[in-house]
């Protein structure tokens, strides 16, 4: 049995981004169960406890969290079943693809009182409203510190030796890959996220990936150099065949992090600290970065990078207030829910898989 949590989405530098329909295929699923409902009609508990009911059961579960509150989660999968539950709701509007084949919705909207709610309706409409200008404003805070960040690459750049880059990445690939061979299929890349900024600060998963295996780092400050040597490592083992997982930057979305070759029983992490005794091989940037020209740029980097965490703090900030405009609006409907239709749901859904 294994458990691995991640991010579908991130609240990036333009806004949220997300990886949703590259983490569920309706096509390699044999049922994909879509929860509907507004705030607090319980789609995220629904899904931790059929999650909690098939661990039990020895079954393998991954857990996609909410990027505005990693406490939430906006889905699970059951690989072995073969099935996962999704909230379809906004801001990841999920809709079937194959009705009936594959995709199957959960209303759980169905028990919601309406005339109870219709009483709050202006009081639901200010909230709303609250919550869309805080995030709003994280998004900006969000994109000032991406723009800081480039900035802060920028200076690295400078200073590395394309030609030992490229030197190192071909070490790399030799590494992991000495024999070539033409396979018969390209494989297949599933993307996400294993940290995030959320309403509840920087989260991260990444070590629920690890689970027995082989670690390697790609050790350096300069992101834009870290990525590309993991996409090369990337596109080189789609090429071959293999299955990947990629894991993005939560700030900028675009860039990999952190890559997973399952088949391969392999984990390479992008790490700016490469103290880690469980690294079996390290790849350092800065070995090929020009450190005494650097020197002269420590304090304007220094200064950025405390430019760059204010920002963050601030985006936070905003995303902790979103949170609380959240659970207000939550009482209103948890107040005119019926649980016990939700409960009648969920046992019925369950009994389908023990």
């Amino acid at each position: 049995m294994k458990e691995k949590h991640y991010f579908a989405g991130s609240n990036a530098s333009k806004g949220l981004s997300s990886y949703f329909e590259s983490i569920l295929k309706p096509e390699k699923l044999k049922r994909m169960y879509i929860l509907k409902g507004g705030p607090g009609v319980g789609k995220s508990s629904f899904m931790k406890k059929f999650a909690e009911n098939m661990k039990e059961k020895g079954y393998s579960v991954d857990y996609i969290h909410c990027a505005s509150d990693n406490e939430s989660l906006d889905g699970i999968i059951v690989h072995e079943l073969k099935i996962a539950f999704v909230d379809g709701t906004a801001p990841h509007t999920i809709d079937p693809v194959l009705p009936g084949a594959a995709d199957e919705i959960i209303n759980l909207g169905e028990f919601l009182d309406g005339e109870q709610l219709q009483k709050h309706k202006c009081q639901i409409i200010q909230i709303n409203q609250n919550k869309s200008l805080l995030y709003k404003s994280a998004f900006r805070y969000f994109q000032a510190a991406a723009i800081i960040s480039e900035e802060i690459n920028s200076l690295y750049d400078q200073f590395i030796d394309n030609k030992k880059f490229n030197e190192m990445c071909n070490q790399v690939v030799n590494k992991l890959f000495p024999v070539y061979f033409q396979s018969d299929k390209r494989g297949t890349a599933i993307n996400m996220f294993s940290e995030a900024y959320t309403a509840n600060g920087f989260i991260n998963y990444t070590q629920t990936f690890y689970q027995d295996k082989k670690l390697w780092a790609v050790v350096g400050e300069d992101t834009n150099y870290t990525s590309k040597l993991l996409s090369i490592i990337a596109d080189e083992a789609v090429k071959r065949g293999y299955d990947i997982e990629c894991c993005y930057r939560p700030l900028a979305a675009e860039n990999l992090q952190h890559l997973s070759i399952p088949d391969m029983n392999l984990m390479i992490v992008s790490t700016e600290n490469p103290i880690h005794a469980g690294y079996e091989e390290i790849f350092d940037i800065h070995e090929i970065m020009d450190s005494d020209k650097l020197k002269a740029h420590i304090s304007e980097i220094e200064n950025n990078l405390y430019l760059h965490d204010l920002l963050i703090n601030k985006a936070l900030d905003k995303l902790h207030e979103a949170k609380k405009q959240h659970e207000l609006l939550e009482v209103f409907y948890v107040n005119g829910m019926n649980f016990d239709g939700v409960n009648n749901v969920f046992n019925n859904t369950l009994n389908k898989y023990i």
